[in-house]
């Protein structure tokens, strides 16, 4: 079995005490990460989803890198829309770090044990919203047509489906289709995983030919309200989100988030 550790829209900014809705973004990571520190048995991979840091800065990488190299854990970082595609490969590499996006190479596969990842660029330069780029459709058929007996986790940054929340569903993967009508043709694939929606979503997504689990996961810092056609801050705690995949596929999975009374948003700060 394989233990997974999802972990995005961690939103460090280059300022280490700056705040989003009045939550230090940095003291929540550094929290969440204490969370996974005292996890037993340690997850075998960890995966960050995107939205790294806020502002693209350089020195917010640098503490992300710093802040996971005494984990030692093998952990795959994917860009989401704050993120910067050439910086941030420069620094999020070794020590067993690995940036799985840039911008000469979107996307990337590794292999553990007998299960497949393919992480993908869905970020669109300048924009909010995302998009699987028809390389990046091409690139994913063919891994799933070079192992089609391989169990198959796909992750990448931006809501394949929608959550319920009208206003971010109009900012999430404008090709939606296109990736499922891909996803229906490969039942490999047992799971994929978003971030960008900063809240847990979890449901069972049947295609014509093909079922597979789909999962969103809180953020490290803010979270936004479930179900709510515009947007608003929720005042649930930070979280990550824990994945058992197991040698014949089956997936079991888990949210944690930390205490309630730690990391409360101000909630009279209007606007995204």
């Amino acid at each position: 079995m394989l233990l997974v550790a999802q972990l995005t829209d961690i939103h460090l900014f280059g300022d280490r005490d700056a705040a989003l809705w009045g939550i230090k973004t940095e003291d929540s990571f550094q929290a969440v990460l204490a969370e996974v520190t005292n996890l037993n048995p340690q997850p075998d991979l960890l995966i960050l989803t995107g939205d790294l840091t806020q502002d693209g800065d350089e020195a917010a990488y640098m503490r992300l890198r710093d802040a996971l190299r005494p984990l030692n854990i093998d952990t795959y970082c994917l860009a989401g829309n704050h993120d910067d595609l050439d910086l941030m490969p420069s620094i999020l590499q070794g020590d067993r770090i690995f940036a799985a996006n840039s911008s000469t190479n979107p996307n990337s596969r590794i292999q553990r044990g007998n299960w497949q990842f393919l992480f993908l660029n869905s970020v669109l330069i300048g924009e909010v919203d995302g998009l699987l780029s028809a390389q990046s459709l091409a690139w994913l058929e063919e891994q799933l047509q070079r192992y089609v007996e391989m169990p198959t986790l796909i992750a990448f940054h931006h809501p394949a489906l929608p959550v319920g929340c009208d206003w971010m569903d109009s900012i999430a993967l404008r090709n939606q289709q296109e990736f499922w009508q891909i996803c229906d043709r490969f039942p490999q694939i047992q799971v994929a995983i978003n971030g960008h929606a900063h809240q847990a979503f979890d449901l069972l997504h049947k295609t014509v030919h093909n079922q597979i689990r789909y999962y969103v996961t809180p953020s490290t810092c803010i979270q936004f309200k479930p179900n709510t056609p515009k947007f608003q801050i929720d005042s649930r705690s930070p979280g990550f989100r824990l994945l058992s995949l197991f040698p014949n596929g089956n997936v079991e999975t888990t949210v944690h988030r930390l205490a309630e009374s730690r990391f409360q948003p101000d909630l009279t700060v209007k606007g995204y």
